[in-house]
């Protein structure tokens, strides 16, 4: 078996839960080449399976107790057999005949990850049939070399990987936390073997109000904020371990990750409408401890540069609190 498509869910309309398995199905991948596992995380009704599960080929449906994405997740990765993953939310969908070429592509380049491109639809979104334009495709010689020259998507459902990686590795989500998919994302590149960057749109993430990645609810964005530092203390600690093993890319990959990490937090703060003061404390008692702050010279980008140059002394903290919107801005 090729390919095992992990589907956490949790208290989603039974119709968004069909276009996401629809979606798979119509791929038109041989059945004997995939699986697919749907983890119920401990929805508050007992999910509706419905005629369009039982028609499903190489089907597992799992009844958990509600534990969040990431534990559902786990649950998946324990129960697969295909010799990939691919993770995608139950409120999301893959684009039309968009993953043939990449399974392709995976066999061809005997690749461990292959990392694929997206697009944000929002409510009320309506596919528009395009000519599909020829995708372009650039091979890194590791997971390390990727994440050390490119940004790496926050998102598990961004890339397929070797199912071997996560198990000779044992790499599993931290469980009833946010972010858990970073440190899992990392530690995936970190250990991975050749990768494919292809821009061909695979993944549908679907806008849906009410869902973990839209709410704004300022109980819910603390605990956000909480769950960064802890996934900083988590990368930092990897970095640790790895430190006798690791090759020269890897560790330059990790340190271009965990600052990228920690940018990431710092502009929480902004957005969550944290004073500069408040900021600064938070940089001295919490980032130097783990070594993380200030901000280190790199020229990963120009917009590092300037962010590392402000961030990095009082008065550049409080530039950037009058320059930085005090709300997230919404993915478009």
């Amino acid at each position: 078996m090729f390919v095992s498509f992990i589907i956490p869910h949790y208290n989603l309309p039974t119709k968004e839960l069909h276009r996401c398995l629809d979606s798979i199905v119509a791929q038109g991948i041989t059945p004997a080449d995939y699986e697919i596992i749907l983890v119920d995380d401990g929805s508050k009704e007992p999910p509706i399976w419905s005629e369009k599960t039982a028609e499903l080929p190489n089907k597992k449906l799992i009844i958990a107790t509600h534990a969040g994405p990431g534990a559902a997740r786990n649950i998946g990765l324990n129960e697969a057999k295909g010799e990939y993953i691919q993770f995608i939310d139950a409120d999301d969908a893959l684009a039309p005949d968009s993953l043939p070429g990449c399974l392709e592509a995976i066999r061809s380049h005997k690749a461990d990850i292959l990392q694929h491109n997206y697009m944000i639809c929002p409510p009320g979104f309506t596919p528009q049939n395009r000519a599909a334009k020829r995708s372009k495709t650039k091979i890194y010689k590791s997971g390390a070399e990727f994440m050390l020259r490119n940004n790496l998507n926050g998102s598990p459902c961004a890339y397929l990987f070797k199912r071997e990686i996560a198990e000779k590795h044992d790499i599993r989500f931290t469980e009833k936390v946010l972010h858990e998919d970073e440190d899992f994302n990392t530690k995936i590149h970190y250990h991975g073997g050749k990768l494919i960057q292809t821009d061909r749109i695979v993944y549908r993430y679907h806008i849906r109000p009410g869902s973990i990645t839209s709410s704004t609810d300022p109980l819910h964005e603390l605990r956000r904020i909480s769950d960064l530092f802890a996934l900083l203390e988590r990368v930092v600690k990897f970095r640790f371990d790895e430190q006798e093993r690791c090759t020269p890319l890897q560790r330059k990959a990790l340190n271009r990750k965990i600052t990228m990490l920690t940018v990431d937090t710092l502009l929480n703060l902004y957005y969550n409408n944290y004073s500069a003061e408040e900021i600064e404390e938070l940089c001295e008692t919490r980032l130097t401890s783990l070594g993380l702050y200030p901000l280190p010279w790199a020229t990963y980008s120009t917009k590092y540069i300037i962010f590392r140059l402000l961030a990095n002394s009082t008065t550049g903290i409080k530039i950037l609190r009058a320059m930085l919107p005090s709300q997230k801005p919404q993915k478009r």
